[in-house]
């Protein structure tokens, strides 16, 4: 007796709910300030970017003590939110293919199965 899976490969892409900000709210953080001009789009981008890097829950519990919990939540708005799907391969195709193998925990990054051979053409 074999085990077997069913494996499929597409591409999702999602994207998070909408925030307006203004760059020269960010000139004067205690922590990680924007000194980008106010008028660069990419430059905000390229910093907001950097932000997201940096330890940014930190930035928020230093805004929402300074009284900015405004700005405070729209930055938590689009770091954590819920993304949506808006464009799938699914739609038009995906890649199939079958594994024989054995149930393992152990390998979480293949979806908890060990595969010993596959269909699957790389």
């Amino acid at each position: 007796m074999f085990t077997l899976r069913r494996c499929e490969k597409y591409t999702n892409w999602e994207a998070g709910r909408p925030v307006k900000l203004d760059p020269a709210e960010f000139k004067n953080l205690p922590i990680f300030p924007y000194h980008g001009d106010v008028d660069s789009e990419k430059e905000f981008l390229d910093y907001i970017d950097l932000l997201y890097q940096e330890d940014w829950y930190t930035i928020c519990d230093e805004l929402e003590e300074a009284g900015r919990t405004e700005l405070s939540d729209q930055i938590a708005i689009l770091f954590e939110s819920s993304m949506d799907v808006y464009s799938s391969t699914t739609d038009k195709y995906s890649t199939e293919w079958f594994d024989v193998g054995d149930e393992d925990k152990e390998y979480a990054k293949y979806g908890g199965f060990n595969a010993r051979h596959s269909t699957l053409e790389e």
